[in-house]
């Protein structure tokens, strides 16, 4: 096993001497036997081994377990440890993203975050020769292009993976013997995502099916596309240099020189681009790219929203894609002039007045007018945003919510929230704009009195 890595190692230039290096190591079998295949080549490359264990805090007492376990194991090794819990569900709730994306994300958060307390230089992940396989197959099913099919790269940056040609099998064989017990995950077992599935039942039932070794093929595959996956990025990478202009917060490309590339350098641009401020494409996805290439066809000063606080602009005869500008929080509250128009400055403005229902004839006129029983307000109304306290009864819906429950399930983005104008009577919520009226106030049968309030946007 240590011969076989050690050529890895040598065939893709993974280590050198006296490199820093920062292992991800859960306790499974993959990295325990990476742990111990580099604590075994540590002298020969004079190496510095740190240890990073993530607990996704999913897994309860079994999770505390697994870091007790690689604590006891970096002690009797004499390496330094360093320990993370991150609330895993709760993130991925907050961010939008799978269990399974955002374990990945706080995973790698945290590796770097080590790499630059210990001055390291390297990260090293125990992924093996199935995790390829593997990969490449899920792309597959999802729906993939060349860097798909590549799958998992041996070197990614300073992310590096000495146990890239080693089978699950051989790493199993290599800890039998040498009598190490790995921390077993069970819902690795488990058929109840997608990588379990393709695991556990698609690959076996494609190789008895067939009868070949679909691991190895799909290897021999995702190497071969690697070559010429790397060939097209040195030739995206000879363009960008040439026809991109980055400074520190955006990257931006001229349509002329843009539209004559061929659609294959196009996407691969954009996403170099977008490599460009974020440090990794982790998060853009196909529909991101293709998303940017329909803004093209757009007026100037269209924009769409990528992953991670980042936006795509056309801008006059430029493409640019950049960091979003925080923006500065603000605090309103209005009277609402009935009849009048109220005007909130960067909101927008409120037309209300109120009339006999006979005189309407339609009350669906879009999200931004409304319709409510003005006998049923008792109070002053103002316009406002959230404030502590807030209720809402949402039409439709028997009681009352919490406004920021509402906002998670309208998927409204965090930054966004305070910026919602909301229509009030006191910490009474009337109408959030633009998304929903209270069922208190609604109009219905005994109603006489309707007040109308029209919104436009700023």
């Amino acid at each position: 096993m240590i011969e076989k890595v050690l050529k890895t190692i040598e065939k893709y230039n993974m280590i050198e001497k006296n490199d820093k290096i920062v292992m991800g190591v859960s306790g499974g079998p993959d990295s325990l036997c990476m742990l111990d295949v580099l604590f075994n080549l540590k002298e020969k490359f004079a190496l510095e081994l740190y240890v990073v264990h993530v607990n996704h805090m999913i897994r309860g007492e079994e999770a505390k377990k697994d870091a007790e376990y690689v604590a006891d194991l970096c002690e009797e090794l004499g390496l330094s440890f360093f320990l993370f819990e991150e609330d895993v569900p709760g993130i991925a709730k907050k961010m939008g993203l799978s269990e399974e994306q955002a374990g990945r994300y706080v995973r790698y958060r945290a590796f770097e975050e080590t790499l630059r307390k210990v001055g390291g230089n390297k990260i090293a992940v125990a992924h093996n020769k199935n995790d390829v396989a593997e990969t490449v197959l899920l792309n597959i099913i999802r729906g993939t292009g060349l860097k798909g099919l590549v799958g998992i790269k041996p070197v990614n940056g300073n992310i590096i993976r000495p146990l890239i040609e080693v089978e699950r099998r051989e790493i199993e064989e290599y800890l039998k013997n040498k009598n190490l017990e790995p921390r077993i995950d069970r819902t690795n077992y488990e058929p109840l995502y997608a990588r379990n599935k393709v695991r556990l039942q698609v690959i076996p039932y494609i190789e008895e099916l067939f009868g070949i070794d679909l691991i190895e093929n799909l290897s021999r595959m995702a190497a071969i596309l690697q070559e010429e996956d790397e060939y097209l990025d040195n030739q995206c990478e000879e363009v960008f240099n040439q026809i991109c202009e980055v400074s520190m917060d955006e990257v931006k490309v001229e349509l002329s020189a843009f539209w004559v590339l061929h659609v294959a350098l196009k996407r691969r641009l954009i996403r170099r681009m977008y490599f460009e401020l974020k440090g990794d494409e982790y998060g853009l996805e196909y529909r991101h790219v293709e998303d940017v290439l329909a803004l093209l066809d757009k007026p100037t000063s269209s924009k769409i929203d990528l992953p991670f606080e980042i936006e795509a602009l056309k801008m006059y005869n430029n493409l640019v894609i950049r960091k979003k500008k925080p923006k500065e929080k603000i605090k309103f509250k209005e009277i609402l002039k009935i009849p009048g128009v109220t005007t909130i400055e960067g909101i927008g403005k409120f037309k209300a007045y109120v009339v006999d229902i006979s005189q309407i004839d339609d009350f669906n006129k879009g999200k931004n007018i409304k319709f409510f029983d003005y006998d049923k307000i008792k109070g002053e109304i103002v316009v406002k945003n959230r404030e502590e306290g807030d209720r809402f009864s949402p039409l439709g819906m028997r009681g009352t919510k919490k406004l920021k429950e509402f906002f998670i399930d309208e998927k409204i983005p965090r930054e966004e929230r305070d910026y919602i104008p909301l229509v009030a009577i006191g910490k009474e919520i009337v109408w959030v704009v633009g998304y929903r009226m209270s069922e208190k106030f609604k109009v219905d049968k005994g109603t006489s009195k309707v007040l109308v309030i029209e919104y436009t946007k700023e």
